[in-house]
């Protein structure tokens, strides 16, 4: 991790943990409140998108290989450690998320239904220049770096039935363009069907792996909390494991309050119900990752570029034989193509700040393919550390965007 990056993420660290501690006293731990959370899912949007669409192009983004690949680089780069910081970070910041999307509803767009940190950054700090920034950065890291990442990882996952990489491009090509040209109508669409899917899926192939190792979970969570809390090492694990709560979680990114937006629901029942994308993300899919990896003898390899998504496919033929590239396979591509796809969605919804004519979404579109078709070739070690940098700086101007405004209300 070069010095840039991490002078980067300890200001982002600091920022996000600080305004996560003042919004957790003033909200009285309302990020916890299950009960709270049950009650928001059975709200109902007045427009076409409904409360739970709007959570599944939400996890379409968090869900992406970040919950593989991410997972894994925290493995193995800080140890098992990791785990017990990610998990510890998201409950804490998952209240930034249920800020920024009450923030998002009350000053969005209200005919067309688009907010996020744009505009309460323009509208309520009347900032122009920074909102204007914002945007472009969401664009360059969801519509550039996230979709070259999740790209990435297919081609790498496909080479292990040694298809042609131009094949899988082509193929996925034709698909992003069939969703896209349909608008964010037909992202939503494919996210509502596919979100679901992907989950009980994945959830189920944890469970299977959780039977048959029970008996080496009680020595794993003794394990986990000595690495954590080794005074020796606290500092870079918690550093990692930070980052990859946030890049997973997305919390703090104000993506949540983009996808909020979308819905015509009250402000508290929808960033109550994205606290639970968080939840669902953390505790069904990269605790899954973590449970499949570590249970596995995966500390006797070593690899080199690596994009982590060699750790897991190690894992998974530890566990399931043959079947194990098979499966992963196609959670990957599923995992990775609804990214793609919420990346495109939060990368349309920011070019209204930047310009709201038509030719400008049709280039949009064309740059999206482009760089689609570039990231397939590119080297993964600098698309993850290009996309870590970036995500701290979005969650620099958003969380401090957000302590401003807590601090006038």
């Amino acid at each position: 991790m070069n010095l840039c990056l991490s002078l980067t993420w300890y200001i982002a660290s600091i920022l996000i943990l600080y305004l996560a501690i003042t919004l957790t006293k003033r909200f009285k731990f309302k990020q916890l409140n299950l009960k709270k959370i049950m009650i928001a899912l059975k709200s109902k949007s007045k427009n076409n998108i409904s409360p739970l669409a709007s959570l599944s192009t939400s996890l379409a983004a968090k869900i992406g290989v970040g919950s593989l690949s991410g997972v894994a680089l925290a493995i193995y780069f800080g140890g098992i450690g990791t785990i017990f910081w990610i998990i510890i970070i998201s409950l804490l910041v998952s209240i930034n998320t249920y800020y920024e999307c009450i923030l998002g509803i009350k000053y969005r767009d209200p005919q067309k239904y688009i907010g996020g940190p744009s505009y309460y950054i323009k509208k309520c700090l009347g900032n122009k220049k920074l909102s204007l920034l914002y945007s472009i950065l969401i664009i360059i890291t969801y519509s550039g770096l996230f979709l070259s990442i999740q790209a990435n990882t297919i081609v790498s996952i496909t080479n292990y039935f040694n298809i042609n990489n131009h094949l899988v491009i082509i193929i996925l090509i034709i698909i992003v363009l069939l969703i896209i040209l349909n608008g964010i109508g037909g992202v939503i669409k494919v996210n509502k069907i596919l979100v679901p899917i992907m989950l009980i899926f994945y959830f189920l192939l944890g469970l299977i792996v959780i039977v048959n190792n029970y008996m080496l979970i009680p020595k794993l969570i003794i394990d986990v909390m000595h690495e954590a809390l080794n005074l020796k090492s606290i500092i870079p694990v918690f550093l990692i494991g930070m980052q990859r709560a946030i890049f997973v979680s997305e919390s703090s990114l104000g993506t949540s309050a983009i996808s909020a937006s979308a819905c015509d629901n009250l402000s508290d029942s929808q960033g109550l119900i994205e606290v639970l994308g968080i939840y669902i993300t953390i505790f069904v899919v990269c605790l899954t990752t973590f449970l499949i990896i570590v249970t596995s003898d995966y500390n006797i390899i070593n690899f080199s570029n690596i994009n982590g998504i060699e750790l897991v496919l190690y894992a998974f033929n530890y566990h399931f034989g043959s079947l194990g590239g098979t499966i992963l396979s196609l959670i990957t591509i599923m995992f990775a193509f609804s990214t793609i796809i919420a990346s495109y969605f939060f990368g349309e919804r920011n070019l209204n700040i930047i310009s709201p004519k038509k030719i400008i979404k049709t280039i949009f579109k064309l740059c999206f393919i482009i760089v689609l078709i570039i990231s397939c070739y590119a080297k993964a070690s600098i698309l993850w550390n290009l996309t870590d940098y970036f995500v701290a700086l979005l969650a620099i101007i958003n969380v401090s965007s957000m302590i401003r405004i807590h601090n006038q209300n």
